[in-house]
């Protein structure tokens, strides 16, 4: 019997699934809505997990929040708050019986592009996801960066606000692409807030409704960068999520980084500006990069620092 693998990826919004073939290939995937609530989402996680065929060896799983492996638990984040700290590895095992590896979803997204995309081969670069939040993860000489307290790359708790900090003054609180799609669509008055294709068929069109809250959006994207590159200097900062597939994000990111430096000469003196691509996984990096922790945590070879 040939061995698959089982990989979710639990997002604000939706979580997804896949199974993949020995080999690394996605063979089948699927979502479902996140639940607003602990009961249901155990209910649906332990569907999820608990229907694995018996070629199914093992379970990668990404999730938002602060993973220690030392304690196998995972303290969510965000929205996802209500589920406060468990022990997420134990009672995933216990219900499929399978061996489980639990990765925070921006570094699983990083994990996935230092394997098989942008970062592979790169000493010293990043991830930014862009979702219902923001995310990083953090690469220093070809190796994923989680810090004593695996909290490295904490992007979404940086404070944006020195007179008066608050949790909606945050990174993450001020730079949401689901809040800047669902801001274009009410402004555009779109039937569907959640549709964020018709908003980037706005934003490509150059619509003056949609335009300037792209714009602002995408200029909070690169101070963050500004300040991620202030401190550590990378070669490469990768944009991930399900936007980080449309050109004209890129694009406007780097435009509004390089416009950040023109205007202060002390930042052209003490930032160097990185590459800035998308990463090759786009909104499945996540899954993949479960995978590959999965893969290797089963060979005993997952390291972290």
């Amino acid at each position: 019997m040939e061995h698959r693998y089982f990989s979710i990826d639990i997002g604000g919004t939706a979580i997804k699934y896949a199974h993949f073939d020995h080999g690394g290939k996605m063979q089948d995937h699927g979502r479902v809505l996140t639940p607003d609530n602990r009961a249901d989402f155990i209910k649906v996680l332990d569907r999820l997990v608990g229907k694995q065929e018996k070629s199914v060896v093992g379970i990668g799983v990404s999730v938002p929040g602060i993973v220690n492996p030392m304690e196998s638990t995972v303290t969510f984040t965000g929205v996802l708050s209500f589920m406060g700290t468990v022990d997420l590895a134990s009672h995933i095992r216990q219900v499929s019986g399978c061996p489980v590896f639990i990765g925070n979803d921006a570094n699983c997204a990083t994990l996935a592009e230092l394997w098989q995309g942008q970062l592979k081969g790169v000493k010293n670069g990043a991830v930014v996801t862009l979702g219902t939040s923001i995310g990083g993860g953090i690469v220093i000489d070809g190796r994923l960066k989680t810090g004593r307290n695996f909290k490295a790359g904490q992007l979404s708790a940086m404070g944006t606000d020195f007179d008066q900090p608050s949790r909606e003054s945050t990174v993450g609180a001020t730079t949401s692409a689901v809040d800047m799609l669902r801001r274009i669509a009410k402004a555009c008055n779109l039937k569907d807030p959640n549709d964020g294709w018709a908003a980037f068929e706005l934003i490509n069109e150059g619509d003056e409704r949609a335009q300037p809250i792209f714009t602002s959006f995408c200029r909070r994207v690169a101070l963050t960068m500004i300040n991620l590159q202030a401190v550590l200097d990378l070669d490469r900062i990768l944009l991930g999520g399900g936007i980080s597939g449309q050109p004209v994000l890129i694009t406007e990111v780097n435009d509004q980084f390089e416009s950040l430096l023109n205007q202060d000469p002390r930042l052209m003196a003490g930032v160097t500006k990185p590459e800035i691509v998308a990463a090759h996984f786009g909104n499945q990096a996540n899954l993949y990069g479960a995978l590959d922790g999965l893969l290797m945590h089963l060979n005993h070879e997952f390291t972290q620092y």
